[in-house]
């Protein structure tokens, strides 16, 4: 069962602390990077552990209804997790495999390209295959010796194994932006508590979002800071 009415994650409270406790040899919660020797293999590793945090967090609780409605566009969040996954896929696969499979050779769930089966089961089975390509990024970079080594890429060449993880990162913390602002508008939900910003003339009271950090002391001093009259001058 795929719980509903989970609040929207807004990923750009501090995450430096979970990245760098990610990384070997690196204090858990520390936010020093500094005199730490990371390597470049751990850092890609570390990279790619943040961006899929981002991706996961912002599906966390996503209803069926809520995955197969695009918010007046054409763009779904089941279809968006499908998308992403399979070019994770993709980029994988030329990157590490001997025979690379394209984009209509991948592994799609059922078998399912161009269609979709509007069941939970099966965007459980989306998001399973987001998790797998994953790990296989994980696992397959723990065994490179050099990031620096030319790999094939799907629209043909090469390029370096780094800038293959560069891009599959940013791919996947785009798409988690796109499904934050679609479930934003489908929830009715402002930024997170503290962080409203240049819409001054929207308003806010009500459709604010509490971080899941933040404690009742903090929540209840935001409220009464926010809900209090403006000082004349």
């Amino acid at each position: 069962m795929i719980p509903t009415e989970m609040p929207v994650v807004d990923n750009d409270w501090p995450s430096w602390p979970a990245l760098a406790s990610a990384i070997p040899g690196v204090p858990r919660g520390s936010t020093n990077w500094h005199h730490v020797g990371v390597g470049e293999i751990e850092l890609a590793r570390a990279t790619l552990d943040e961006a899929n945090r981002t991706f996961v967090e912002n599906l966390r609780g996503v209803s069926l209804d809520e995955a197969l409605d695009p918010a007046g566009g054409y763009r779904s969040i089941l279809g968006i997790a499908k998308h992403a996954a399979a070019w994770s896929a993709v980029y994988y696969s030329y990157a590490f495999e001997p025979t690379p499979r394209h984009w209509d050779a991948t592994d799609w769930p059922r078998g399912l390209r161009d269609r979709i089966e509007a069941s939970a089961a099966y965007l459980e089975e989306v998001l399973a295959w987001f998790d797998r390509t994953y790990e296989r990024w994980l696992a397959s970079l723990a065994g490179v010796d050099d990031l620096d080594a030319p790999r094939p890429v799907h629209w043909g060449g090469t390029a370096p194994l780094s800038e293959i993880v560069a891009m599959v990162a940013a791919h996947w913390a785009y798409h988690a932006g796109e499904i934050n602002a679609i479930l934003a508008i489908r929830r009715g939900q402002a930024w997170e508590y503290g962080e409203e910003v240049e819409e001054n003339h929207i308003a806010t009271i009500g459709h604010r979002v509490r971080p899941a950090w933040m404690t009742d002391e903090q929540a209840a001093a935001f409220e009464s800071h926010r809900t209090r009259p403006a000082r004349r001058r």
